[in-house]
């Protein structure tokens, strides 16, 4: 956790002493983001899947090609929490990663805009009920979202992503979610 804390950091400040060097990349909405992700996947065999809710924080900002197109990417700690029954017997776990998302970002306006593209996910760790077993050490999840400035400070970003086997016998992984984001522009 304190590496993920040093890291915010130096993004902030990067995002807010970069700004005034005249050979610094163009950015748009630097923020700091925390949220939830409600998680599923298929396990196989279960008789249910039941979604269960992930936590996320990170950095993020968008690096601008054009005044309407930028890449959105940054530094996030994501959880996957899954859980599914097995005639009466439980299968539950959780596996964590850092995220680096790559998401090409049509920007409506300066304040709101709508992305899609892979992220780059390293495995942090993981445990369930029984012992998961070969946890895919990377991932590569696709996500489809959108994220807007209601205040001039805070905003929302709300996404869809698909993940794909995370282990044996944990497919299919996806998750729906929504951060608050601080905005630092």
């Amino acid at each position: 956790m304190k590496k993920l804390v040093s890291i915010g950091l130096f993004f902030i400040s990067l995002t807010t002493f970069a700004k005034g060097s005249p050979t610094a990349p163009d950015y748009s909405m630097p923020a700091l983001e925390v949220g939830l992700k409600s998680n599923t996947v298929s396990i196989q065999n279960a008789t249910s899947n039941t979604q269960v809710t992930g936590f996320q924080l990170g950095v993020s900002g968008v690096l601008n090609f054009t005044e309407k197109f930028g890449l959105k990417t940054g530094l996030f700690y994501t959880e996957r929490p899954f859980k599914s029954e097995f005639s009466g017997t439980q299968r539950d776990g959780k596996i964590t990663y850092f995220e680096v998302p790559a998401f090409l970002m049509y920007k409506i306006e300066d304040y709101a805009g709508v992305y899609a593209g892979p992220s780059m996910g390293i495995k942090l760790g993981d445990e369930g009920s029984p012992a998961l077993t070969s946890v895919k050490s990377m991932v590569v999840p696709l996500t489809i979202g959108a994220q807007f400035k209601f205040l001039p400070n805070f905003g929302l970003n709300f996404f869809f992503e698909a993940a794909g086997a995370l282990a044996t016998g944990v497919d299919n992984s996806r998750a729906v979610g929504v951060n608050l984001m601080f905005t630092l522009d």
